[in-house]
């Protein structure tokens, strides 16, 4: 467009012009798309100057440049031209300009190749460089994965430094501890489990094989083989019993579960679980803003198994009277068992849940350390917390407490 103005300027202006803006003129014209292909038309011989038109432009380009007067854009066999009106006091005039801009493509040639290098080179470096901060942010888990790998069976006491970061590596490395820790104590119930129950269980069957292999060593009177046999049959019934309950505490959440849940009456069966020991006190506490209801859900059999174990811990350790009192507060039901025995030491309270675990002052009480294990695990699971206080040679209370549904009007 811009070469069609000087074109024109040039032919028709050096008569108006002085001659140094002629001169500039020239100069920019010359140096401006030297290559250019110009058409002079005299737009007064409208007859001549259509001929020549409708090569270059549509009618509609035609009627925009006579009636609006302003330049036209078009392209001519791969060329691009202006076409422009220039009215001139010698007369009205059209010019035509085509021409082929090679620096232009030249230009654009070498802004793709520049732009295709830099692609290339940009692509290179952002690989090299993600492949250096990728192995720098993936070494502390490379790290710890590789103290992962060297922890086994035979080592999961040890732990997994964290890096002091507070980033969530450390919140993973932390994660994975707190996981090693339950392995850990888990594996070690389980062992200490197993060796126990062998133990438990070698105890009857070692004295049930002596007992035969002294009877047969030579011919006994009835007496002695009734007493024999008496032996025999205690034994086996403690073996009996023990099996059930290691049974039992193998057995899953889920497998217990599926024992048939209904409502139980706590004061029915507390009832019957003390009329047959007259040395078991009941009481029944009611508050006044209580509907006296000591309704919970369970298994019937579980439940009333799991009470008589601390029932009979209470007889068993105590020589006095033991009080079991059931009280219905708002919130919950709360069943206390209270003696005064030989009591608990106070460094080996918290142990007297696990399995086969026997307080030191327990030695000359017949039992298996099973009992209270196997009431917390049937307790616990149908929602009841238990608590335990107590004082060496004093007293042992159990609190067995059942949190009440939230009634929603």
């Amino acid at each position: 467009m811009e070469k069609s103005y000087l074109t024109a300027q040039k032919h028709w202006e050096k008569d108006e012009l002085d001659e140094i803006s002629y001169q500039i003129i020239e100069r920019n014209y010359n140096e401006l798309l030297p290559q250019a292909y110009e058409i002079l038309l005299n737009a007064d011989s409208i007859e001549t100057v259509r001929d020549t038109l409708n090569k270059y432009l549509n009618p509609h380009q035609q009627t925009r440049l006579f009636s609006e007067q302003i330049p036209i854009i078009f392209s001519y066999k791969g060329s691009t031209g202006a076409a422009l009106y220039y009215p001139d006091n010698e007369g009205n005039f059209i010019v035509l300009v085509t021409a082929v801009n090679t620096y232009g493509k030249e230009i654009q040639k070498h802004v793709l190749l520049l732009a295709i290098t830099l692609l290339l080179l940009s692509s290179v470096l952002t690989f090299f460089m993600g492949k250096i901060y990728s192995g720098r942010i993936l070494l502390p888990l490379q790290h710890l994965l590789k103290e992962l790998g060297r922890i086994r069976g035979n080592n999961l006491g040890k732990r997994i430094k964290c890096s002091g970061n507070h980033d969530e590596l450390d919140k993973l490395t932390a994660s994975l501890n707190e996981m090693l820790d339950r392995i850990d104590n888990t594996l070690k119930s389980e062992k200490s489990f197993v060796s126990n129950a062998s133990h438990e269980l070698n105890n009857p069957i070692t004295a049930i094989q002596g007992e035969c292999e002294i009877s047969l060593m030579k011919q006994r009177t009835p007496e002695e083989y009734i007493e024999s046999l008496t032996r025999i049959a205690t034994e086996s019934e403690r073996l009996s019993q023990l099996t059930r309950h290691l049974l039992f505490l193998s057995r899953q959440e889920n497998d217990l579960l599926q024992n048939m849940v209904e409502d139980i009456n706590l004061a029915i069966l507390l009832s019957e679980l003390c009329e047959d020991n007259s040395r078991i006190n009941f009481i029944i506490q009611q508050s006044g803003s209580t509907n006296g209801s000591f309704m919970v859900s369970g298994n019937y059999y579980l439940t009333r198994t799991a009470i008589q174990n601390m029932l009979d811990n209470a007889c068993k350790y105590s020589e006095k009277e033991v009080e079991v009192i059931l009280k219905d507060k708002k919130e919950s039901i709360i069943i206390e068992i209270k003696d005064q025995g030989i009591g608990i030491p106070a460094n080996e309270l918290p142990n007297i849940f696990q399995s086969f675990y026997r307080a030191s002052n327990t030695r000359n009480y017949a039992g298996q350390g099973i009992g209270l294990s196997l009431s917390l695990k049937i307790l616990s699971l149908y929602g009841a917390k238990i608590e335990v206080d107590s004082q060496l040679n004093a007293y042992t209370h159990i609190f067995i407490t059942y949190n009440k549904p939230i009634l929603r009007s």
